[in-house]
């Protein structure tokens, strides 16, 4: 069957599956994860030669998963808005890129939120230092929702270069510039948190109301992300076929 913009459309299941598999793609395409790291301390930075530098930069916040429960996936939603968020708006110009990771996988990082961002080692120092002052992570510190955060070591230029944080198995032309794209989806997740949470009448206490928002922010996914995202994103590519998991080519 065609729709009539020219879509080839397969079963809603497909769809769905598609739909499903390409959003962890697009929130979790970093390939490795970096190991923890103790708490910077402000005065180690790099050497003078690289203090201008642009480098790669992680921040992971590890969070309380109990045995036979499901990820609490609303306090990714809650981090980001309220630790991340104001952090980025007093950095953005010194930071170039950036993107959200989710995970939550039964292993030795269990769930685990990250903020990957490129800047100078100065810059990272007072991001560092602003998630450590934030009374927010402190709270969810207190009642063991947050077990830990992890940093990166302030001493070490570790991933110089744009595509240090790319998935080494795809082409060097997509390393470089997937990182640009991965920063608008971003962005456009942090932004439809913060509209949805200026909307309706939210239970009271922090975890509910990020609950409840995690909840509204899937249900546009679902209703609108096939459309608004996957289909304009196959525009740009002149609706050329796509091949998925499944290996069967799609489009949206």
């Amino acid at each position: 069957m065609w729709h009539s913009q020219g879509i080839e459309l397969t079963t809603r299941e497909d769809i769905n599956t598609a739909a499903l598999m390409l959003i962890l793609l697009l929130l979790a395409g970093c390939a490795t994860q970096p190991t923890m790291a103790p708490a910077p301390i402000a005065d180690n930075l790099v050497q003078d030669a690289d203090m201008a530098r642009q480098g790669w930069w992680y921040l992971r916040f590890r969070l309380d998963w109990p045995e036979g429960a499901q990820p609490a996936w609303h306090r990714d939603v809650l981090i980001a808005d309220q630790v991340i968020r104001p952090i980025l708006a007093d950095n953005r110009e010194a930071i170039s890129l950036w993107r959200f990771h989710r995970r939550a996988v039964r292993d030795a990082a269990g769930h685990q939120f990250s903020f990957i961002f490129r800047s100078p080692a100065s810059t990272a120092a007072k991001v560092y230092k602003q998630v450590g002052a934030s009374p927010i992570a402190a709270r969810l510190k207190r009642r063991g929702t947050l077990e830990s955060i992890g940093y990166d070591d302030l001493r070490q230029l570790q991933r110089p270069d744009i595509t240090d944080t790319s998935d080494q198995a795809w082409s060097r032309h997509m390393q470089a510039a997937w990182p640009a794209f991965i920063m608008g989806v971003s962005q456009l997740w942090l932004n439809l948190i913060e509209q949805i949470g200026r909307d309706g009448d939210w239970p009271r206490g922090l975890d509910a109301r990020y609950r409840a928002i995690d909840a509204s922010l899937n249900a546009i996914w679902r209703r609108e992300g096939s459309h608004a995202l996957l289909h304009h994103l196959n525009a740009l590519f002149a609706y050329r076929p796509v091949i998925v998991t499944t290996r069967a080519p799609m489009r949206f």
